[in-house]
C-alpha cells in the first residue's frame, strides 16, 4: 500500500469545505456574472441568464477536471461518471413529481414565460454551480479517508444546512423576507435529497440535472421571468414545492440511515482507491 499523501490544506476536512464551496461558487459566478454583463451590453439583455449559465456550468466542470488531477495521485476516480445513474433519478423520482407538480400549479396561477430554451440554459446556473460547490467537490474531498456513520451524517447535516441559509441571501436583492425565509428551510430539504443521493451513488450528474430541472421549471413562471428570478411572495404553488423538499427529506433520512453505512463508506473508499 502506497503512503498517504498529505495535503496541508484539503486535510482538514471541516475547514476545506467552505474553503472548496466558496471556491468553486466563486469562480463560477464570477465567470458567468461577467460573460452575462458582456452578453447583456454587447447583444441583448434577454441573453444574459441564458449565457451566465452556459459559463457558469462550463466553469464548474473545469473545476471538477482540476480537482481530479490535483487529487489523481491518491487514486481519485472523480465524481462525473455513470456510476448508478438511472437509481439516482429513480431514488429522486417522488421529490421531483411533486415539485414538477408546484411549479405546473405556479405557472397557472402566475403565467407562463414561454421562454423554453432560455430558461433551461439559465438553470444550469445554479443546477452546475451550487451542486458542484456545495456538494460535488467539497463533499467528496470530507469524503476522502471517512471511515464512519458518524461523520456521513456530519457532512449530510452540514451541507444541507449550510446550502439552505445561503437561499436567506436573496432578501439582499429585493426578495420578501418571509418568501425568503420560508425558501431556505425548504432549500435544506432540497439538500438533503441531493446530498443523501450523491453520498449513495457518488455521481454528481444525476443532482446537477435533477436541480437544473426543478429550476429550469420554476424559472419559467411568468411572475419570476419579471421580476430576474426574485421571490416577491408565495403562492400555492411554492406551498407544493416546499411539501416536495419534505418528500426529498424523508426520502433522504432513509436513504442515510445507519444501516447503508458500510455501503456509503466502501462506494467512497472505493472511489478515493483506498
Amino acid at each position: 500500500m502506497s503512503p498517504k499523501i498529505e495535503h496541508p490544506v484539503f486535510d482538514h476536512k471541516i475547514i476545506s469545505y467552505f474553503l472548496i464551496a466558496f471556491t468553486v461558487i466563486m469562480s463560477a459566478s464570477v465567470a458567468g456574472g461577467i460573460t452575462g454583463g458582456v452578453v447583456k451590453y454587447v447583444i441583448s439583455p434577454d441573453y444574459k441568464d441564458a449565457a451566465r449559465g452556459i459559463v457558469t456550468a462550463a466553469t464548474s466542470l473545469v473545476m471538477a477536471v482540476a480537482f481530479w488531477i490535483y487529487f489523481h495521485r491518491d487514486g481519485y476516480k472523480g465524481i462525473l461518471n455513470g456510476h448508478k445513474f438511472f437509481m439516482a433519478f429513480l431514488l429522486m423520482l417522488p421529490f421531483l413529481i411533486v415539485h414538477y407538480a408546484g411549479s405546473v400549479v405556479s405557472w397557472m396561477q402566475f403565467g407562463f414565460s414561454g421562454k423554453i430554451v432560455l430558461s433551461l440554459l439559465a438553470a444550469l446556473a445554479p443546477g452546475f454551480g451550487e451542486e458542484m460547490a456545495f456538494r460535488g467537490l467539497a463533499v467528496a474531498n470530507f469524503m476522502r479517508g471517512v471511515k464512519d456513520g458518524k461523520s456521513i451524517k456530519f457532512i449530510f447535516w452540514l451541507s444541507s444546512i449550510v446550502f439552505g441559509l445561503t437561499h436567506i441571501f436573496n432578501i439582499t436583492s429585493g426578495g420578501d423576507v418571509l418568501s425568503c425565509a420560508i425558501q431556505s428551510v425548504y432549500a435544506i430539504g432540497v439538500g438533503m435529497i441531493f446530498c443523501a443521493v450523491f453520498l449513495r451513488t457518488g455521481n454528481l450528474w444525476p443532482v446537477m440535472i435533477a436541480h437544473a430541472s426543478v429550476d429550469f421549471m420554476e424559472f419559467l413562471r411568468g411572475d419570476l421571468a419579471e421580476s430576474g428570478g426574485v421571490m416577491t411572495g408565495l403562492g400555492t404553488g411554492d406551498w407544493i414545492t416546499v411539501a416536495a423538499s419534505c418528500v426529498g427529506a424523508v426520502i433522504a433520512l432513509i436513504l442515510i440511515n445507519k444501516k447503508h453505512d458500510e455501503e456509503i463508506i466502501a462506494l467512497w473508499s472505493k472511489k478515493w482507491g483506498q
